[in-house]
């Protein structure tokens, strides 16, 4: 089964069906602690993604910081602002496959983390601010955000930054604008945190459909986004995602991370497994820790080099356990819970 686009919204259960998705019978012992899925999102966005956010707006800020003073032409500010911004890169792919809550609702992450990177657009851009830096409101997205960043830092066909005037003042209002998005987000995390103290039987229900959804399509775009698609033969280099800057491996590990973090909880912290052995789903939890297990097994298998030719066998084998887990996951998980898998629009696409 494949799901290229899918939307977190709309599931209609009926109401009954919820309520038995919702509760074990009342005759039956839960093998486990039950986890409502408001408990579920209301730890992980307290415990990993509000943190994770504010942590994440402190290092795009730090980013700013460094391009302006390589602006001024600070000798050493160069070489900082690039750390700042493999830094903040990995906090947003350690963040971005769980988008959820004011994450979903602002879009915020079409407006920091658009890729593929179009270096062409990225280009006008910088000319159409270096004409007009008040009306930023035309600049589209694909030349906004942290990747188009990664070009105008690490890119090797084009001028240092700190020879480009204009594209290195472009770069700073980049970062402001990125950590702006950062900043809205951070502060609307406490009300729906909130929000979800005293969830409806029907509001639990979606909560349940839109973070099945959410797992299911962000482990589609780690193996369709990050690894089918740009290794795809074709012309040129592979241009995976972060290649610039060499970090592509460490970006499939960090977002591998965020999703695990949703799947399988943390410390303190319950994911979807947990959910899971509530609900008496025991041999169904325990081979989705298989699945994510094998996954873990063969990303760590990938060498730095994963785009090369002679890496092909481990590309193929981390694609092939991505399938597996996506098809527990949208097959026997989502009937198990009685979740409808729906097709939409992901934040981020």
């Amino acid at each position: 089964m494949m799901f290229t686009r899918f939307r977190t919204s709309r599931f209609g259960l009926p109401f009954a069906g919820l309520l038995f998705s919702l509760a074990l019978p009342a005759h039956a012992a839960a093998p486990a602690p039950i986890v409502m899925p408001s408990q579920w999102m209301s730890a992980l966005a307290s415990q990993r993604l509000a943190p994770g956010y504010r942590h994440f707006g402190d290092k795009v800020d730090a980013l700013a910081s460094a391009l302006a003073a390589s602006c001024e032409g600070q000798p050493a500010a160069a070489a900082a602002a690039r750390q700042r911004w493999l830094e903040a890169a990995h906090d947003l792919r350690e963040l971005s496959p769980l988008p959820i809550g004011p994450v979903l609702e602002s879009r915020l992450l079409r407006r920091i983390d658009f890729w593929p990177t179009r270096p062409a657009q990225i280009e006008s851009s910088i000319a159409q601010y270096a004409r007009t830096p008040a009306n930023t409101a035309r600049i589209g997205l694909p030349a906004r955000g942290l990747p188009a960043l990664e070009y105008l830092l690490f890119d090797a066909e084009r001028p240092a930054l700190a020879d480009d005037g204009p594209a290195c003042r472009y770069a700073v209002w980049l970062a402001r604008d990125t950590a702006a998005g950062i900043s809205a987000t951070v502060s609307a995390w406490p009300d729906w945190i909130a929000g979800l103290a005293e969830a409806e039987p029907e509001r639990e229900a979606r909560l349940l459909a839109d973070g099945i959804n959410i797992l299911i399509g962000s482990t589609e775009t780690l193996r369709l986004k990050y690894l089918e698609k740009p290794l795809r033969p074709h012309t040129g280099p592979a241009e995976t995602d972060a290649w610039r800057s060499g970090s592509a491996r460490a970006g499939l590990m960090a977002y591998f991370s965020g999703l695990r973090a949703g799947l399988q909880g943390d410390e303190g912290m319950p994911g979807l497994t947990a959910m899971l052995r509530g609900r008496g789903l025991l041999t169904l939890a325990e081979r989705l820790d298989q699945r994510i297990d094998a996954v873990h097994t063969a990303l760590a298998a990938l060498p730095p080099d994963f785009a090369a030719d002679a890496a092909r066998p481990q590309t193929d084998a981390l694609v092939s356990e991505l399938s597996r887990l996506q098809r527990l996951l949208a097959e026997e998980l989502a009937d198990a819970m009685k979740v409808s898998v729906g097709f939409g629009e992901n934040d981020g696409d």
